[in-house]
């Protein structure tokens, strides 16, 4: 999985959650601060062990909650995740 595909997964991660209201501001906010993340790790030239390391916790925690309380919503995670470990981030 490239970066672009990494940006498009997270794209409909978006439009899955923009249908499912139930999702609440604080795990709304944490989304749009890894998604932030994300992207601009990916334009890095060279990202920080620590830097990645703590994304990728964050992503596991945030996976955790959405899987507990929108299980639909997990595969869009488990994408990314797993695509971000293969390029080595």
């Amino acid at each position: 999985m490239t970066s672009h595909d990494i940006k498009t997964t997270l794209a409909e991660l978006h439009e899955e959650l923009e249908k499912t209201p139930q999702v609440d501001e604080d795990l709304r906010e944490m989304l749009m601060e890894v998604d932030g993340d994300i992207h601009a790790l990916l334009s890095a030239e060279e990202a920080e062990d620590g830097e990645v390391q703590g994304l990728h916790d964050r992503l596991e925690a945030l996976a955790a909650d959405f899987a507990a309380r929108h299980p639909h919503t997990e595969v869009f995670f488990r994408e990314v995740i797993n695509a971000l470990g293969r390029m080595g981030i």
